[in-house]
């Protein structure tokens, strides 16, 4: 963490199960950017205030909401007047690729996207609750999930070539072999590299298919079945941080967190009044 002052406040921090990608927030920027460059892709949130970006020959207005996009090796400077408060993901570009040939996207070059300025709504979604997950603790399969959603949102809607996305095969013994694989490790830090090789299908393609089949992608659930066992745990007398711990939550704020999203009380509430609770 760096502390450039009381009022301004920037943070940078990284995953391990997300190489190549950085993560960082501001509050309260209010020293412009010079002309600069770097060699990922760029997405910025501005989350409060705003200002204007220089990229491209052109100078674009920053808004509050506004999702803006920075290609690699394009020059360019930021600045505000009032200070401004915002997220940031930075990706390498292997990544974007990676997904793009996945999706059977034709490319000259990396992906390019064409707004500079963004207001999709399910895009900035993604955007916040990948920066969400990225900063708490949440699952390995819930951190790569998100990165590749925003990933997939951000080429098949906004960039240059679109893919048109080829209608999805059923693959009932793989739905089966993945939705007991979860069940059974459940606890345990999965990934989609686990998912590949026990099913043999791409991490786009599997997505995909357990998903149209489930109602719901691998990392969601995940965190249901999570939930489910913790709730019999907790019945059963269990605390709540030993019952968060065994169901794999890495802290009790997360489980918290999922808990009161899911069943809409809180684990305190639930234990007090768990026969009056409908699941």
């Amino acid at each position: 963490m760096r502390k450039s002052s009381k009022r301004e406040d920037i943070r940078i921090w990284r995953n391990a199960e997300l190489p190549g990608v950085e993560f960082r927030s501001g509050v309260a920027v209010s020293e412009p950017y010079p002309r600069h460059w770097h060699d990922e892709y760029q997405l910025c949130l501005i989350t409060d205030g705003g200002g204007w970006l220089q990229y491209r020959g052109a100078r674009h207005v920053t808004p509050t909401a506004g999702l803006f996009i920075v290609h690699p090796g394009e020059v360019h400077s930021n600045e505000t007047t009032t200070g401004c408060s915002f997220q940031s993901i930075y990706i390498q570009p292997e990544s974007v690729t990676k997904l793009a040939s996945e999706i059977g996207t034709v490319q000259d070059g990396l992906p390019f996207f064409q707004d500079t300025i963004i207001f999709d709504n399910e895009i900035i979604s993604d955007y916040r609750e990948l920066q969400l997950a990225s900063a708490g603790s949440s699952s390995t399969l819930e951190r790569e999930s998100l990165l590749r959603s925003l990933l997939l949102n951000l080429i098949s809607r906004r960039s240059k070539s679109r893919p048109a996305l080829k209608r999805c095969r059923t693959e009932p013994f793989a739905v089966r072999r993945i939705r007991d694989y979860i069940i059974e490790n459940h606890e345990r830090g999965i990934s989609l590299a686990d998912l590949e090789q026990l099913v043999g299908l791409s991490p786009f393609h599997l997505t995909r298919v357990f998903t149209n089949a489930v109602g719901m992608p691998p990392h969601a659930f995940q965190t249901h079945v999570r939930i489910a066992v913790a709730k019999t745990l907790i019945r059963r007398g269990q605390t709540f941080a030993d019952a968060a711990s065994t169901v794999g939550f890495a802290d009790q704020s997360h489980f918290h967190r999922h808990f009161r999203r899911l069943m809409k009380v809180t684990p305190g509430e639930y234990f007090k009044d768990s026969k009056n609770v409908q699941y």
